[in-house]
């Protein structure tokens, strides 16, 4: 069992480094800058010391954040960033091993309440599970919480650096090693864009399942497939990108697998530390670029997506009745026969059709349905409706 004491010691550490990271933010934000705050955590077999990310910026936006190992060190963050942060990126991915309780000790030292903390009454010691989202959640104002999975990002930041370095994925030869969530996740999507994917880890009879599951749910017509080698060697022998989706510190790219890359070829650390040196070395003498996984391009599209549909939601979503059972409704509502679709439900100014009650709109309408939308057209003075109904 950890000694209290020294645990304290470690996360006030921690907590000065969260300290000293928020006054960086604070220096740095420009006026009318929003402020993105992750807090997310990596698979590890063992519990990691927490570290912040890098700080960035982009345009309106300011993206900082951390990686954490325990729910205690993200409520230590929380509880301190809650009122000097817009929107707080929160990750739903269950990542972290099972832990002990901290003492109580622990939660006096940071005023926080035992009570925050999520266990598992199932168990007989009540051992935590790592379930980050929930503990923070029972403090943190709602509004400000965006929840987001990391390892998506990832595999979608991965995919657009392949897109712009190749322009094309017809074709490429690219191996997979550590064959995991992201893994499997960014295979299919390469499969899907017709790369063709050699598929590498431990476990050969889930090895075997992933390139099935792959090679089944891919659109039917899609030539590419994702194929398992046992072998390491074989699995990375003649492609364009062998990328390392082992967990943080796996070091499961070696040279005998460098030596087998073709001219040109690069290699992708998506795991942190997943080359060993020798690997990389005698890369960097055969002249293969090495690249590692960075999600700015991703998580700065996903925040873009994620306020616009948190102001749909909130702002554009819904139905309102109007005159004599005329019904307007926006934001992704499904749409009873008759309704009229909007921009916006509670002050449209863009009138898009009428539902037909399957989730389409009516190709031709009625006479009856026609004075309908000019009903709305008029009553909130609208003039742009699609030309089917002018």
């Amino acid at each position: 069992m950890v000694n209290y004491k020294n645990e304290i010691s470690r996360l006030k550490q921690w907590k000065n480094i969260v300290v000293a990271y928020s006054l960086e933010i604070a220096r740095i934000v420009k006026k009318n800058q929003t402020i993105f705050y992750s807090i997310s955590s990596v698979s590890s077999d063992t519990k990691i010391n927490p570290y912040t990310t890098p700080i960035r910026l982009s345009g309106d936006k300011l993206i900082a954040g951390c990686i954490v190992g325990s729910q205690i060190e993200a409520l230590i963050v929380a509880n301190y960033i809650e009122g000097s942060i817009d929107y707080l990126l929160l990750d739903v991915e269950k990542k972290i091993p099972i832990q002990n309780i901290p003492h109580e000790k622990i939660f006096l030292a940071f005023n926080l309440k035992k009570a925050l903390y999520v266990e598992n009454s199932k168990t007989a010691s009540g051992v935590e599970f790592g379930n980050i989202s929930s503990a923070v959640r029972k403090t943190f104002p709602s509004h400000k919480i965006i929840n987001y999975k990391p390892n998506d990002l990832t595999v979608e930041s991965i995919w657009f650096f392949l897109s712009h370095k190749f322009k094309n994925f017809a074709n490429l030869k690219i191996a997979i090693v550590g064959s995991g969530n992201i893994g499997f996740k960014l295979a299919l999507k390469l499969v899907e864009s017709g790369s063709y994917v050699n598929l590498n880890r431990r476990d050969k009879v889930l090895g075997l399942q992933l390139a099935s599951t792959i090679n089944s749910i891919k659109p039917k017509n899609t030539l590419a497939n994702a194929e398992y080698y046992e072998d390491p060697v074989r699995a990375c022998a003649l492609c364009d990108v062998v990328i390392g989706t082992g967990k943080t510190d796996s070091l499961i790219i070696n040279e005998s697998m460098v030596s087998v890359i073709v001219k040109g070829g690069i290699l992708v650390d998506c795991g942190k530390g997943n080359i060993t040196e020798s690997a990389i070395d005698y890369a960097y003498e055969l002249g293969l670029n090495i690249y590692r996984s960075d999600v700015t391009s991703g998580i700065i599209s996903f925040v873009d997506q994620a306020i616009m549909i948190k102001k749909i939601i909130n702002n554009k979503t819904g139905r309102k009745l109007l005159g004599d059972k005329i019904y307007i409704i926006s934001g992704g509502i499904y749409g009873k026969l008759g309704d009229i679709i909007v921009d916006n439900f509670d002050s449209p100014k863009i009138i898009y059709g009428m539902a037909d009650g399957r989730g389409q709109l009516i190709e031709k309408l009625t006479n009856s349905q026609f004075k309908q939308i000019k009903y709305v057209s008029n009553y909130f003075k609208i003039n742009q409706y699609f030309s089917e109904m002018s």
